[in-house]
């Protein structure tokens, strides 16, 4: 196995790919190794890898979204994805080694970055050192993600192929929001959802959509039930979707291999609102833990548990509210697992997107448009999407004289 002292410094950032990316050899290097390091941090993503979590010699620091990191002690670093590549150009969030896992080289010696490209590619280019996994199992991906193998001070041979995560079935609750979500997607809409129950809910229940495209941070398995069921688009017009990362299954990585219809792009093609904003009819659909009777969503913690991620949900609802024809939707269960309702007179966390930004919130009991009321019909139909046994106890404002709003259920 490599040596790492030759190129992690003491007091180095070492940055990996997330999702379905992470170089788990070079990472278990790191994890063995670290105690002889004089001291790193780690940036880490949507971590699958639960070494992490039991990792003394490591200081670990992250966007968020932290996946089995979830609850540990990381330091967290507040930003809205599209924010990210230029903190790590402007050397505000370090970058000193990166571990990449690529396919093998092709005939003019470049490597692809598989499954991964979104802050990776940028990190690239601001560290002091690249460090390549190459494996015959990484998928090789269309875009800009392609790396010479010159960039790479050393390169060690692993074979395990991009993380599998099985695809996440939502129950009855998820099945409800997805038919709600998917009355509001229009055929020929462009879509952005990321991963998990409710993302797998809500292309089920697209079936009966034509045209669709893609444009998310994130995917999952459910983009080969949409593309195999014939609701993407079919009309030759380049990529019908982009993406930055994906996590999911064989299946999915044996999609992505090769595929002309799909694009992987760094978060500067894929998040920011200017972008999106230009796509007509973009639906971003986004999950909160709360919303309050303000319509401000928490998405990132509650209780002082850091669960989420400021991610790119800001950047996704403001590119919807940009976009001709285009909604931006936060959706999310009415209550917890414990039975505590998510809609609730104030969250139990950070803001992570602000009353202003919202558009559409649904849960199982309905869907409502938050755009263009006032605060006393925005905590109203909050409160008529909240969980029957909970609505008589959120403190709804004294009506004032204006019309009621409809909800649809």
């Amino acid at each position: 196995m490599i040596d790492l002292r030759p190129f992690v410094r003491a007091g180095d950032t070492v940055l990996w790919g997330q999702a379905g990316a992470e170089p788990r050899a070079l990472i278990g290097a790191l994890l063995r190794q670290a105690s002889g390091l004089g001291g790193v941090t780690a940036f880490v993503g949507l971590t699958c890898d639960d070494r992490l979590a039991s990792a003394p010699d490591v200081a670990l620091r992250s966007y968020g979204a932290l996946g089995v990191l979830a609850g540990h002690p990381v330091e967290v670093v507040r930003c809205h994805m599209s924010a990210l590549p230029g903190l790590i150009r402007a050397g505000r969030q370090p970058v000193d080694v990166v571990l990449c896992q690529v396919s093998p080289a092709d005939a003019d010696g470049y490597h692809s970055l598989g499954v991964s490209v979104d802050y990776l590619f940028g990190a690239l280019a601001a560290a002091r050192v690249v460090l390549a996994e190459v494996d015959p199992r990484v998928p090789v991906t269309a875009g800009p993600g392609r790396v010479h193998g010159s960039a790479f001070a050393a390169v060690v041979a692993a074979d395990c192929g991009p993380t599998c995560v099985p695809d996440r079935r939502g129950g009855d609750v998820e099945a409800r929001i997805a038919a709600h979500i998917a009355a509001l997607v229009p055929d020929g809409a462009t879509l952005q959802l990321g991963i998990g129950g409710l993302a797998t809910a809500v292309a089920s229940a697209l079936h009966g959509r034509r045209g669709l495209r893609v444009h998310s941070g994130l995917v999952g398995d459910w983009l080969v039930d949409l593309d195999e069921r014939g609701v993407l688009a079919d009309d030759g017009a380049g990529p019908v979707v982009v993406t930055g990362t994906a996590l999911g299954t064989q299946r999915l990585y044996r999609y992505l291999d090769r595929n002309p219809r799909v694009e992987m792009r760094p978060v500067d093609l894929v998040h920011p609102a200017g972008i999106t904003g230009a796509l007509p009819r973009f639906v971003a659909v986004n999950q909160g833990l709360q919303v309050d009777l303000d319509g401000q969503v928490g998405a990132e913690s509650v209780a002082g548990r850091y669960l989420g991620a400021v991610g790119g949900q800001v950047d996704f609802l403001r590119g919807a509210a940009a976009s001709a024809g285009g909604i931006g939707i936060v959706a999310l269960p009415s209550v917890t697992s414990r039975g505590e309702s998510r809609i609730v007179d104030r969250l139990g966390g950070p803001v992570t997107t602000a009353a202003a930004d919202v558009g559409w919130v649904v849960t199982e009991h309905g869907a409502v448009d938050l755009r263009g009321l006032g605060s006393g019909q925005r905590a109203r139909a909050l409160r008529s999407v909240a969980d029957p046994a909970h609505r008589d106890r959120l403190d709804v404002p004294a009506r004032p004289r204006c019309p009621d709003v409809r909800v649809t259920s």
